[in-house]
């Protein structure tokens, strides 16, 4: 009876106590932390401070709103007896034993043919089409999947949430996000298959009249609870995703755009500013001088619709109002492709979709099973590779990562900076 009404206090604790022995000590995993340890700390952990090493490594999520979240449990009557629950919105459960941590199949079959031809299904771009990339640095491209595709990327996405993995925690816990879990094409061979066979692949080539693709980066986001403001993307993976015809942005919806909240707007031809330090993430319009750019580009994309951008365009999304996203449902997966012969360039930045080991150095061409090439078509000694488990995060990743965090303190003070906003509107 004591272990029901204390488990959502434990469960608080370990992650807490995780955290932060992520933050004093990069390569210990997660996992390692004591049970018992975390037991203790219960007691007190209601009104325990933000462990300094923990503000200084991980700025982009306040632990009080962390703590809040996590306690979002669900409750039956005294009477029933029955355990609480730790759970989001979406019934999220981030217990550490209702994780998963390795390899995800959700065996969803794939569309008819999908297979067949063993490279991504066809899609035309139209010569307009690319004109508004080139000219607005953003475009929208309507139908991107028929209702075969978008019925199983919705598929693979609740399949996920239902069964959420260890690498989704952070960004959970956050509350900034229902779910939101980065390279997921590593772990869950439903996201992989989309990658190999949709036609988004063939979209994003035709866009950029590219004879190779490489996947940079991917990120699936369900629901922004707070939205984000005016940014630009600079996780995009050990690429130079802000040099000319080096990479693309792109952003696959699942849903229809509501009416009073959610649609991406973008500053028409911001792709090309000079003011904006590549470091940045969030910017002030007026401050970082970007009122030269006028023009706002509002898309209301409906279900299965593509959007593609440079990542240099400045741009924002607004949630809803009340931070909660009722009935209607947000859910996306995007990322960044390499254009042709990329090359492997970290620049010393601190990457959360570079936490693997491949060997590779700056300057080295961007050839390895944990940035697959997608098109022409996929690589069966790449596929062969993520299928055995090889393409995922390791404790030489996690540390090269770590490593690298005072190298991206840009970066890091952008994100403090917006967030601190945040807490001053809510005052």
């Amino acid at each position: 009876s004591n272990w029901r009404h204390s488990r959502p206090h434990v469960v608080k604790a370990w992650w807490l106590a995780q955290i932060s022995a992520m933050a004093v000590r990069p390569s210990a995993t997660m996992r390692c932390c004591s049970l018992l340890a975390a037991v203790s700390l219960a007691d007190g952990l209601r009104g325990l401070p933000i462990p300094a090493a923990l503000r200084s490594a991980a700025p982009v999520a306040s632990t009080s709103r962390s703590l809040r979240t996590v306690q979002n449990i669900r409750r039956t009557p005294h009477a029933c007896r029955a355990s609480p629950v730790i759970s989001m919105k979406w019934d999220v459960q981030l217990a550490p034993w209702q994780l998963e941590y390795g390899l995800q199949d959700p065996s969803i079959p794939l569309p008819t043919g999908a297979l067949e031809s063993g490279a991504p299904a066809p899609f035309e771009i139209t010569d307009e089409q690319r004109a508004r990339l080139i000219e607005d640095g953003v475009v929208h491209i309507p139908g991107l999947l028929n209702d075969e595709w978008l019925e199983y990327l919705r598929s693979a996405t609740d399949w996920q949430v239902q069964n959420p993995h260890f690498w989704s925690v952070a960004g959970v816990v956050s509350g900034l996000y229902d779910y939101i879990q980065r390279s997921i094409w590593s772990s869950n061979s439903a996201f992989a298959n989309f990658m190999y066979y949709s036609p988004l692949a063939s979209a994003l080539a035709g866009l950029s009249n590219a004879e190779e693709l490489r996947l940079a980066t991917d990120l699936l986001m369900v629901n922004p609870n707070k939205g984000f403001k005016w940014h630009q993307d600079n996780q995009n993976g050990p690429i130079d995703a802000f040099g000319d015809n080096k990479a693309l942005r792109w952003w696959v919806t699942m849903d229809d755009t509501p009416p009073d909240h959610g649609a991406p707007v973008y500053l028409k031809g911001s792709h090309r500013n000079t003011c904006v330090s590549p470091d940045a993430v969030f910017v002030d319009l007026e401050q970082d001088g970007l009122l030269q750019y006028p023009e706002l580009l509002e898309f209301r994309p409906k279900a299965g619709d593509l959007i593609v951008w440079h990542a240099r365009s400045i741009h924002k999304i607004d949630g809803p109002s009340s931070a909660d996203w009722g009935s209607s449902k947000r859910r996306v997966l995007g990322g960044t492709v390499a254009l042709n012969a990329a090359t492997y360039e970290s620049m010393g930045r601190a990457l959360f979709s570079d936490m693997g080991s491949h060997g590779l150095v700056d300057g080295d061409p961007l050839v390895h099973p944990l940035f697959p090439k997608i098109y022409p078509k996929p690589e069966p000694s790449e596929m062969a590779e993520r299928a055995a488990g090889r393409c995922t995060r390791t404790r030489e990743g996690m540390t090269r990562l770590a490593s690298r965090m005072f190298e991206s303190a840009g970066e890091m003070v952008s994100w403090t900076r917006v967030l601190k906003a945040k807490e001053k509107s809510r005052a």
